[in-house]
């Protein structure tokens, strides 16, 4: 008898919850690329659900070729001014905001803002460095058949202008320190979106050398397919690149949080605080700096406004249109 598994059935769900939703009409015009994209994955993902209620039904399902039940998973395509972040990520501190000597953690519990849990293994992950190779590593891969080919090759050089560094030997030893530190992790996440318990790394495998053991002129790096379905359902937020990587660590958080919400709630400063990630001495100290991150946010017009009101709660307001939020700042 064929049976399938819980997590398969969960896969299915998941990405017909995104079809629903793309056929609402929400969103911009897509390109011809994403289009022709979402059509052949969204076949495949209707003869699987087809396949599903016919055997929900106790109907006698033949399947000859195992491949049938496999399912493809795309990172979202985006335009080169934006780039996408798990809405997960967006909401905890994984990427701290510290400087100096880096921890190194054992299945330690990470701080979510909201529901759900995560712990991680590694190094500690920086976001003046670690989140902006990530995220441009994710970039490289939209619009990609990751269950078929989940390599993704760049230059250093074409790396380190993405994420806004002067190409440069040392520059190229960061990349390579940055890499190695998002392929040494292991994070495990227990979310309403991702519960599945499995700890992955947020790259594969990392090939930076030659045969002769000198640095390669181009690097490959492996995306793992679990992290494809971090994304699922529209789980993400897009971010406006040009303004993101420019944003001090502190200032990037505050983003990410009212990004990745419709509308964005107050949060306490002590929220904040450790939503960066942060080691400041005390909160008086960590408001100070906060202030700064606030002011240099409102100056790129990505949001209405964001405030810290008399309370200690953090206040973010976002433009009627959404879309102002990927797109302002330019």
């Amino acid at each position: 008898m064929v049976t399938i598994s819980d997590h398969q059935a969960l896969i299915c769900h998941q990405w017909s919850n995104d079809m629903e939703a793309k056929n609402k009409g929400q969103g911009q015009a897509a390109s011809d690329e994403s289009t022709a994209l979402a059509g052949v994955r969204d076949k495949k993902i209707e003869k699987h659900l087809e396949w599903l209620r016919d055997r929900a039904q106790g109907k006698n399902i033949a399947v000859n070729e195992p491949e049938q039940l496999s399912l493809d998973f795309f990172l979202p395509w985006l335009p080169e001014k934006q780039r996408a972040s798990p809405n997960e990520m967006c909401r905890m501190a994984l990427f701290t905001v510290q400087r100096g000597p880096r921890r190194q953690y054992l299945d330690e519990v990470v701080f979510i803002a909201g529901e759900g849990e995560a712990t991680y293994t590694g190094t500690e992950l920086r976001a003046e460095n670690d989140e902006l190779v990530w995220l441009q590593c994710l970039f490289l891969a939209g619009g990609q058949n990751l269950s078929k080919d989940n390599w993704i090759t760049f230059t250093p050089s074409e790396m380190c202008q993405a994420i806004g560094w002067t190409p440069s030997g040392p520059n190229y030893k960061i990349l390579r320190e940055c890499l190695l530190r998002l392929k040494a992790t292991a994070l495990v996440l227990q979310t309403k979106n991702v519960n599945d318990g499995h700890a992955i790394s947020l790259i594969g495998d990392f090939k930076w050398k030659t045969p002769e053991g000198r640095p390669d002129k181009i690097y490959a790096v492996q995306i793992p397919v679990k992290v494809a379905q971090w994304f699922g359902a529209k789980n993400f937020t897009r971010l406006n690149w040009g303004v993101y990587r420019k944003l001090t660590p502190i200032a990037r958080r505050l983003y990410d949080w009212g990004a990745s919400h419709k509308n964005p709630f107050a949060i306490r400063i002590e929220t904040v605080y450790k939503l960066c990630g942060s080691k400041a001495a005390s909160i008086e100290n960590f408001k100070k700096v906060l202030l700064r991150a606030i002011k240099e946010l409102n100056d790129t017009g990505v949001f209405k406004r964001v405030w810290l009101d008399k309370k200690g709660l953090l206040h973010i307001e976002r433009h009627d249109d959404p879309r102002k939020t990927e797109e302002t700042g330019e």
